[in-house]
């Protein structure tokens, strides 16, 4: 029966397909693939069903879990805003992009990933927060801002307004689940009765309450992720779009955010391209946020930028089980508080050293504004608090850490001291040196931190005139 068609025939048939609204992507369209990155702010790697949460609303990104690869050792490179988007839009560790602290905005002479894609042909867009200043603004193609509330609505309204004959890449920052927390995030809030409270933190009423608004922003976020996916189903391009959701660091509360354990810097990692996962995989595999850049580059047919650090864990999507790095490196500098903290990590442990062991280990200053550190307060006063509870008020002058993440997921208990882990500790010690000396990163003395900016037991700011090179009490 074809062959009773005429070319011209076939060539009408297909110009009909065309130009019908949704029938069919257009064939003019770049074949490589397109790539999403939805990042939350300030989300905790278990905080959502795919990794076993019992109640908190996120379907969407659970889904995609489904039909995609979720990854079970997945490690930011830092526990601070700012430094830890830097660091993965440019495929290189905080202290090497020149903006290692909270604020920094990166300098002019770093290139985020988004550029070399645009001129290799794709159509590039940030939509949501950026916190990465303005003098690399101009290396995306496409930058729109916007309210939580509406911020599904903008991701949307990106993915519409692409080129339909190039390939595209979005970078969806959500400001979710960051403070401040106000009710009516979601449709049905999260009860008391439905928070798992972390042991480090009081199980009160107080603190499940804070907790409850947080889990409700983690719903929002996924409510518009959803949209998004509703949206690449319509355009009949979800086939070929490599998603993945992460965040940018842990949970705002004490003992999470700006620390560089596992409460802090590890990060839910999901990964949907049907292209080359299969789906309801998982890996056990070790992947940074470094590794990020390296692997859209692969996957988008481009060389690696010589000044990548990172590696591309394309293959590990094919076979989780084929790794790419034995150690992930994490790194803590100024965020509010002076600070100089690094880690590396395996599957099994997280090894810490802090070059500040008397200096208390003070949350955000946003945490400590929190009606969770409020709490924790008032139990101090009265006696309440377990050990791992108070560590953040009162550190007691420890240097180095090692946990097994894996018996100790919470990073409670220090086996640094222990002879039996004597040789993990040394072993990781001098892997962490040797990272150190191939990275140029050297602390520099204590006078030479970047000094308090806010009263770490009140958490109110300190006047410029009034900070100094001394920790603030």
């Amino acid at each position: 029966m074809l062959a009773r068609f005429s070319g011209a025939r076939c060539i009408q048939t297909l110009v009909l397909c065309l130009v019908a609204v949704g029938a069919c992507p257009l064939i003019a369209e770049d074949a490589r693939p397109n790539f999403i990155i939805f990042i939350a702010d300030d989300m905790s790697w278990d905080d959502c069903g795919a990794y076993g949460h019992p109640s908190i609303q996120t379907p969407n990104i659970d889904r995609l879990a489904q039909q995609g690869m979720r990854f079970d050792s997945a490690y930011l490179t830092c526990s601070s805003c700012s430094p830890s988007r830097s660091s993965i839009l440019t495929g290189r560790y905080p202290h090497n992009t020149g903006a290692g602290e909270l604020h920094m905005p990166l300098p002019k002479t770093q290139t985020i990933m988004t550029k070399p894609l645009r001129e290799s042909g794709y159509w590039t867009a940030a939509v949501g927060k950026w916190h990465l200043g303005n003098a690399v603004s101009d290396q995306v193609e496409y930058r729109r801002g916007s309210k939580a509330e509406k911020m599904g609505d903008a991701w949307v309204e990106a993915v519409k307004r692409r080129p339909r004959d190039k390939p595209f890449f979005l970078w969806a920052a959500h400001t979710d689940p960051h403070r401040d927390y106000h009710p009516g995030a979601i449709e049905r809030p999260h009860r008391r009765d439905e928070i798992v409270v972390p042991p480090y933190l009081p199980d009160t009423d107080s603190v499940r309450d804070d907790l409850a608004l947080y889990y409700d922003e983690i719903g929002r976020f996924d409510e518009h992720v959803g949209m998004v996916l509703k949206e690449l189903d319509a355009q009949q391009v979800a086939e070929n779009t490599f998603i993945l959701v992460m965040s940018d660091n842990g949970r705002p509360f004490p003992y999470c955010k700006t620390r560089v354990h596992v409460p802090g810097v590890k990060t839910p990692w999901v990964v949907r391209f049907p292209k080359r996962v299969q789906a309801g995989s998982s890996s056990e595999s070790l992947v940074s946020s470094i590794d990020i850049a390296p692997t859209i580059f692969e996957l988008a047919g481009l060389p690696p930028l010589e000044r990548f650090q990172g590696v591309s864990f394309a293959r590990t999507l094919a076979d989780g089980s084929q790794g790419v790095r034995e150690f992930a490196y994490a790194e803590h500098n100024w965020h509010d508080y002076r600070a100089f903290e690094r880690a590396v990590h395996t599957p099994q442990f997280c090894y810490v050293r802090n070059w500040l062991p008397n200096t208390v280990g003070t949350p955000p200053a946003d945490a400590v504004n929190s009606p969770t550190y409020a709490e924790m307060r008032s139990l101090e006063k009265a006696g309440k608090l377990t050990e791992a509870q108070r560590e953040c008020m009162f550190r007691q002058g420890t240097e180095e850490y090692l946990f097994d993440v894996v018996a100790d997921p919470n990073c409670i208990v220090n086996l640094a001291g222990k002879s039996e882990y004597a040789s993990v500790r040394g072993m990781l010690r001098r892997k962490l040196d040797q990272w150190q000396v191939e990275t140029a990163d050297q602390f520099p003395g204590e006078a030479n931190l970047t000094p308090d900016s806010f009263h770490r037991d009140t958490g109110k700011p300190i006047p410029v005139s009034e900070r100094s090179s001394q920790p603030k009490k």
